[in-house]
């Protein structure tokens, strides 16, 4: 990708959506019928469809991306040895938000067995060409199909960023935390705002036309979630954006681990 298409990129995902149409807006009348998904709500019905539409795009853009992103890869290094220490060669981890399944073939190649879910039928369809020996579902991460104690951890790798309300973000966690068992690990990557939580619009996206929202978190309030979903947080960590290599935008780490049983606020 160019680097006037990745100014492109980030130009428009910090678009703020000055008309507020959000998530009931005109353009998302009747999308979740279109889709074959009347059961998710509208908004992640149109994370849907939007990435759907855009999967060419961003499978070119950040499939191979791991490999200039030393901390990142550091991280899930990290994860994957401590998920093993605690519960053994081959653990079973959950990449929530997978997309074409970059991240997940990372982990399954430092010994983890992982399934990947995606909300974007389309994109478990290129996971799957692209990794034909993993395994990836369709699927959202604030109802997931697994049963309780289905993994022994868990990843969210820049994926919560579209659960724009505190609601959606208390169910994903309280959906990892009921499918991770005792004492597995949770690891979570977000985008920051520069003053806090907020949230903007994007209608093109890789030079696709798309109709999504991306929420920009403040660590300490997602953290402090976290915690009330039932997690130990373990570490925090902030780093600035590698240039050239990706949207210029701070990123967030949480890493966690499942202790004791969550209590609905």
């Amino acid at each position: 990708m160019t680097r006037a298409a990745e100014g492109d990129e980030e130009r428009q995902t910090h678009r703020v959506d000055a008309g507020g149409e959000g998530a009931s807006g005109p353009r998302a009348h009747g999308v979740a019928k279109i889709a074959g998904v009347e059961r998710l709500p509208e908004h992640q019905a149109r994370v849907r469809v939007s990435y759907d539409a855009v999967t060419d795009a961003y499978v070119e853009r950040v499939h191979d991306e791991l490999s200039h992103k030393p901390l990142d890869r550091a991280l899930l290094t990290a994860f994957a040895e401590q998920v093993q220490d605690q519960f053994g060669a081959g653990a079973s981890v959950c990449d929530a938000g997978c997309g074409p399944g970059h991240v997940a073939a990372f982990l399954a190649a430092l010994g983890l067995t992982v399934t990947g879910i995606d909300l974007s039928p389309a994109m478990v369809t290129r996971a799957t060409a692209l990794h034909p020996e993993l395994s990836f579902e369709v699927g959202s991460m604030t109802a997931l199909s697994a049963a309780d104690g289905r993994w022994q951890g868990a990843i969210a790798f820049y994926s919560i960023i579209h659960l724009t309300s505190d609601e959606e973000i208390r169910a994903a966690l309280s959906e990892f935390h009921r499918t991770i068992a005792d004492h597995g690990l949770l690891l979570v990557a977000v985008h920051l705002g520069e003053h806090g939580d907020a949230t903007v619009h994007a209608d093109e996206m890789l030079g696709v036309p798309v109709d999504l929202e991306f929420r920009f978190f403040d660590l300490e309030w997602l953290a402090g979630e976290i915690a009330a979903a039932g997690f130990q947080v373990e570490a925090r960590l902030v780093r600035t954006p590698y240039p050239g290599v990706e949207v210029q935008t701070t990123r967030g780490y949480v890493l966690a681990r499942r202790v004791g049983e969550h209590v609905a606020a």
